[in-house]
């Protein structure tokens, strides 16, 4: 059953479809004022694998995916009825369906955001970082336990989860530690023990100067392996190869907080300054 959730109200200038993170039709109904529109579960539906959909589909092949357990008459009758009821959200011709090109779909809009980063990174990360984190930060369909929404859900999800730790590592190189952290969270938010994702996460934090999440992060990650049955220590060395900022994490305790200055902090406590032979004591 599909999970059907309303969002945050808000103006569009057209209809907008939300696939991200939950499901809404809005329609406007003046320059500043909208809603949510009033379609039953068939129709949502309808309209849900059409927005996934990267070309137009046949009506015979679209009611044999929504209605599976009908003949195909009934499924194609229903099919029909959804049509009418959607009207000017849908165009068909020559026994193919599509969403009409007046609908904003979010999973168009991320793809396009995401087609530009990768013929220009350096433009998109200089100029709307944040956008495409938010973009790819949110599953497609969550809930809905359809096999055609829960494949695209898993395309989808590959592809946003590698682009956002790609963005993690650019944006945390290029100084921009704030797109850089919230690109990481999102990919260790939807999977815990990506390895990779976790260490792009702990060296933005690093680089922007926050210690104490880095070490937080980093023993979250050993304990969790430890309860998979992987003992701290070797095991961990290997998975996270050595990096220039990694060896802080190796000495993080204790912590002299007080010595905690911008990127960095001292991990010798004032005491050993006597023990290097520093003082009159050192001296007698």
């Amino acid at each position: 059953m599909s999970v059907i959730e309303p969002c945050a109200d808000a103006p569009v200038s057209r209809p907008f479809l939300r696939v991200l993170g939950s499901f809404e039709l809005r329609i406007p109904l003046t320059d500043e004022a909208s809603t949510t529109a009033p379609l039953g579960v068939d129709e949502h539906r309808l309209l849900a694998l059409l927005a996934v959909s990267t070309t137009a589909r046949t009506t015979r092949d679209l009611a044999a995916v929504l209605w599976p357990g009908r003949t195909a008459d009934a499924a194609l009758g229903t099919l029909q009825g959804v049509c009418d009821a959607l009207g000017q959200l849908v165009t068909e011709a020559d026994g193919t369906l599509r969403l009409s090109d007046d609908v904003d779909v979010d999973l168009a809009r991320a793809l396009a955001r995401l087609r530009a980063w990768r013929r220009d990174p350096f433009h998109v990360e200089s100029t709307t970082p944040d956008e495409l984190v938010g973009l790819l930060g949110e599953d497609l369909l969550p809930g809905w336990t359809e096999d055609w929404a829960a494949q695209e859900r898993e395309r989808f999800r590959r592809v946003r989860l590698h682009a956002l730790e790609s963005l993690c590592q650019r944006l945390t190189a290029a100084g921009r530690f704030g797109p850089a952290i919230a690109a990481g969270l999102r990919v260790v938010e939807a999977d815990a023990m990506k390895e990779s994702a976790r260490r792009a996460l702990i060296e933005a934090h690093l680089a922007a100067g926050n210690v104490s999440e880095a070490v937080r992060l980093y023993d979250e990650f050993t304990a969790s392996c430890s309860r998979l049955g992987l003992a701290p220590g070797t095991e961990l060395t290997a998975l996270f190869p050595p990096s220039p900022a990694w060896p802080v994490l190796h000495v993080r305790r204790p912590i002299n907080f007080s010595g905690t200055v911008g990127r960095g902090f001292r991990t010798e406590p004032p005491a050993r300054r006597a023990q290097v032979g520093v003082g009159p004591a050192a001296r007698g």
